[in-house]
């Protein structure tokens, strides 16, 4: 299919080091502008490079753009070629995590942030989440409570609760930021050690959110979520890796 209608150069600064990134940006508009769902085949290259009159090399750095952005998937083969795929929130997350990784993001400012963001995450998913949702989170909290003296699945439970809290908002803005904090720091990876009673403190936590959002009580969802991270930034403030300090809810 070609893509018509699409001026792809007019009003704009088409300089070299620019071109791949503006190339990939008006597929982009092409592909939501006509409504191309995945599974969609675009041109294959040589049409396209016709199409957007770009050389062979600029159309391919637009391609790994864009398939760095989950945009596209490029199939092998006879039937190859650029397909259409949706963006998921890890393709969001992925980007972010380095981003923050490369600008030397701390556990302070992580911390931070979901103060800010997970009490009203918390809110809302008590006003969304289904009862399989809910049976989730209650199936986290009784594995982190079976597993409670092993690291890896403690962890893994730790940050499985909080983005089944995140998808629950059923914002993926909201669910690719608190993923990716939670991709960056979760505090074993910034050094902090966590006992076998800390350990069974997080899962009473886990479980009072829990219940508030299954008793779809937002306000108490929000407390809860903003108490059970107080209580981590208490923590973490004991061992020295933040500076205690804390943005309160008020809803």
């Amino acid at each position: 299919m070609a893509l018509e209608g699409v001026d792809f150069s007019a009003g704009e600064d088409m300089r070299p080091q620019k071109l791949p990134k503006r190339i990939a940006r008006r597929i982009v508009e092409h592909i939501i502008s006509h409504d191309l769902g995945p599974g969609t085949r675009l041109p294959v290259e040589a049409e396209l490079g016709e199409t957007l009159g770009v050389g062979k090399n600029t159309l391919r750095e637009a391609m790994r753009l864009l398939e760095s952005w989950g945009v596209i998937t490029i199939r092998q083969g006879r039937n190859g070629g650029p397909v259409v795929r949706s963006p998921q929130p890890r393709d969001v997350r992925e980007a972010l995590t380095v981003q923050l990784l490369f600008s030397s993001a701390s556990l302070q400012g992580v911390y931070e942030a979901r103060c800010c963001i997970e009490p009203h995450s918390a809110m809302m998913a008590a006003g969304r989440l289904p009862d399989t949702g809910i049976q989730e989170l209650r199936s986290s909290v009784a594995r982190m409570r079976d597993f409670v003296d092993d690291t890896p699945v403690f962890l893994a439970e730790n940050r499985r609760f909080h983005e089944l809290i995140a998808a629950a908002t059923g914002n993926v803005v909201m669910q690719a930021f608190i993923d990716t904090l939670k991709a960056v720091f979760d505090g074993s990876s910034a050094g902090v050690n966590y006992s076998r009673g800390v350990r069974l403190a997080v899962a009473d936590a886990h479980e009072r959110i829990t219940d508030a959002v299954a008793s779809r009580d937002t306000a108490r969802a929000a407390r809860e979520m903003e108490i059970h991270l107080r209580e981590a930034g208490d923590y973490w403030g004991k061992q020295g890796r933040i500076r205690l300090g804390y943005v309160t809810w008020e809803g």
